[in-house]
């Protein structure tokens, strides 16, 4: 990616994962676009269980920033959605190399994904899903998951999913890695945003 344009995705990240702790999610069809910011007076009290109430003095507390917060609780749920798709990928792709690639990745999301939850925990946070449901780009979701398995080429579908999903996660990966301030959690988002950029190599590779 050029220069210029890696500083405009890092900057779009930056301000998606600044938002997602007061805002949740956008709209559902929304895809890619940076949701409006509720302003902090409108958020529910502290306690709740959604973005806004753990990304304020909850966070603080146990040392992770809204921006930490945030991209914790958008990967897990992230992975978890891909980790479908991988299945998918193997059982009914007929491409080898596309499902030896989806194994290995299934692989390395679940061992993200586990720690990813260690460091919620560590800080207290319940282990929900603040955005069930929500069209966010590179998440997968149920129709798209329907889409893919009845698509007459399942495997370049699948392709195509897999490279937002590896897009997304490494651009608001190193947006976090830049601008969160949990020592655990930046090394953790600088540590997948490099594996991101690898894989997205991997899966290009595989399409050529």
């Amino acid at each position: 990616m050029p220069r210029r344009a890696r500083r405009v995705a890092t900057a779009a990240a930056a301000a998606l994962l600044t938002a997602l702790p007061l805002a949740g999610c956008g709209a559902e069809d929304d895809r890619g676009a940076a949701p409006a910011v509720t302003p902090v007076a409108e958020a529910p009290a502290a306690g709740a269980t959604d973005p806004a109430s753990v990304g304020g003095e909850q966070s603080a507390a146990d040392g992770l920033s809204g921006t930490d917060l945030a991209w914790l609780q958008l990967m897990a749920p992230m992975n978890d959605r891909t980790l479908l798709l991988l299945e998918l990928v193997e059982e009914s792709g007929t491409d080898a190399e596309l499902g030896g690639f989806a194994g290995e990745l299934a692989v390395s999301h679940a061992e993200e994904t586990t720690r990813l939850r260690e460091i919620l925990d560590d800080a207290g946070v319940p282990d929900t899903n603040p955005h069930e449901g929500h069209n966010m780009t590179g998440m997968v979701t149920d129709d798209e998951l329907s889409e893919i398995a009845g698509a007459s080429d399942v495997d370049a579908a699948a392709r195509d999913a897999l490279h937002e999903h590896l897009a997304q996660s490494a651009m608001v990966s190193g947006s976090a890695a830049e601008n969160g301030s949990d020592e655990a959690t930046t090394a953790l988002a600088a540590e997948l945003a490099e594996t991101r950029e690898g894989q997205l190599a991997t899966l290009e590779a595989l399409a050529g």
